[in-house]
């Protein structure tokens, strides 16, 4: 009975040594072979193309093992059939395995060791030429070679973009550096103000409110000393309601027969006497029932600064207002130094321009008309006169009215609540302007106390006019 064969032993592990054999010539190939004569291997390579390069020797390591697996076998079976005397002479087709029950088989034998023998040749420019082929239209090219750079699109964007992205870009600068120029000058603006705290206040619950209204009281006072706390020669509720874009400028009259908190009756200008501006705050809202947020006080000749800051102004004016103005500007001059008949007016006429002293003396001007009643009028006048002209200024002269007006200003506002105030003035520009007087017409009469001649208010009705004309 035949004895069957066995397959020689260790075959499988002589298939394997060959593979890691082989495997450890080829990753050695790199480092035996000079590129020291191989220009093209001294340019620079992008990741897609080294791991082209890497996946070719990985394809190649796989082929050849593949390659030389078939060699070995296909020898190592012609060699058993040359030797086998039970299949000499019979033809077997060419890789066709030996079956079992064969008799003899002859030891598979090793291929040399040498490097001459492998059915690779490595190459790295075969590589590098797979990564071309296979990544050719994603080449990396440098300097004044580089297509893309030299086309239009990336001529643009090394340039920093398309014409209309740069308008924007230098349109948002521009931007950016004014509204930064813009805080600088408001911020130099608060700090030249006097800004004072807020006093001890008695009446602070006035129905006359509304969080779209500001109210603030401009304080004029006759006093011609700075320390002196005389009576207030001027008082005007300057109104900015947001909700109907209207600015409202209130006078109020001086003679105003009103209740003073804490000192009885009396006429209204004696208020800041008595208590300076948080008493007379207190006194409006106390009367009038309404709402006075903060005080901005101007001294007596801080005005006429104010004015010239501007250029002047242009007003109407009567031939009997001119001559009529004689009187307070011989005052003033006095005051200022001036030597006598400076800036004295002999005749009006339709838009005289008038400088800060005689702007000043057409604001004090009581005996001339319909006397109190025209000198609030003419105060308000002024003042829109004021702001129609500031309005007008360039850059520069703007700037040095605004500085003048802060270091004349005396306020109970603090830093943040001028930087508020200051843009609801900026964004109030356009607002329209009306004027208004307290007490109205048909709300009054003369009156007689202590001595002095007073104006007897129909509080309701005043009331009810600054409901209609601010807060309507």
């Amino acid at each position: 009975m035949a004895r069957k064969s066995k397959r020689p032993a260790g075959g499988q592990d002589a298939f394997k040594n060959m593979y890691d054999r082989e495997l450890k010539k080829f990753q050695s190939m790199d480092q035996e072979t000079d590129y020291s004569n191989t220009p093209d291997d001294l340019r620079f390579y992008s990741e897609a193309e080294l791991e082209a390069i890497e996946q070719a020797k990985r394809d190649a390591a796989r082929q050849a093992y593949e390659d030389a697996y078939l060699d070995e076998y296909n020898r190592v079976r012609a060699g058993v059939r040359q030797n086998d005397p039970h299949r000499q002479g019979q033809p077997q087709r060419q890789g066709q395995p030996q079956r079992q029950g064969q008799s003899q088989r002859q030891a598979r034998p090793r291929p040399a060791d040498n490097r001459a023998s492998s059915p690779i040749h490595p190459n790295n420019q075969k590589y590098a030429e797979a990564a071309r082929r296979k990544h050719s239209g994603e080449q990396v090219q440098f300097g004044k070679k580089n297509e893309y750079i030299n086309s239009g699109k990336g001529r643009r964007e090394m340039k920093g973009g398309s014409a209309v992205g740069k308008f924007f870009r230098g349109l948002f600068i521009i931007i950016l550096v004014i509204v930064l120029l813009m805080q600088l000058l408001i911020f130099r603006y608060i700090s030249l103000v006097n800004s004072v705290e807020t006093g001890d206040r008695l009446v602070t619950d006035a129905a006359l409110y509304s969080k779209e209204v500001t109210n603030i009281l401009l304080i004029g006072s006759d006093t011609r000393d700075e320390e002196e706390r005389g009576r207030t020669d001027s008082m005007i509720l300057l109104s900015i309601n947001r909700g109907t874009k209207e600015i409202t400028l209130t006078s109020l009259m001086r003679d105003s027969y009103v209740e003073i908190p804490e000192h009885g009756w009396d006429k209204l200008n004696a208020a800041y006497r008595y208590g300076g501006a948080e008493l007379l705050m207190d006194t409006v809202e106390h009367n009038l029932d309404v709402r006075v947020d903060r005080y901005a006080y101007v001294s007596f000749f801080s005005f006429i600064e104010i004015v010239d800051a501007v250029g002047g102004i242009d007003i109407d004016l009567s031939d009997e207002e001119a001559q009529g103005m004689t009187d307070p500007m011989a005052e003033q001059n006095k005051y200022l130094g001036n030597e006598k008949g400076t800036d004295y007016l002999t005749s009006g006429g339709k838009g005289v321009h008038l400088n800060g002293n005689q702007a000043l003396a057409y604001a004090r001007l009581r005996y001339v008309g319909n006397a109190d009643f025209e000198r609030t009028e003419r105060q308000r006048t002024v003042i829109t006169k004021i702001i129609d002209r500031a309005k007008t200024l360039d850059p520069l002269a703007l700037d040095n009215f605004l500085k003048v007006c802060a270091k004349n200003l005396t306020t109970n506002m603090n830093k943040t609540e001028m930087y508020v105030f200051f843009y609801k003035l900026l964004f109030s520009v356009k607002y329209e302007m009306s004027q208004l007087r307290i007490p109205p017409e048909d709300a009054y009469y003369y009156g007689s106390h202590d001595g002095q001649s007073t104006l007897d208010l129909d509080l309701d009705a005043c009331r009810r006019e600054l409901e209609e004309k601010i807060y309507k």
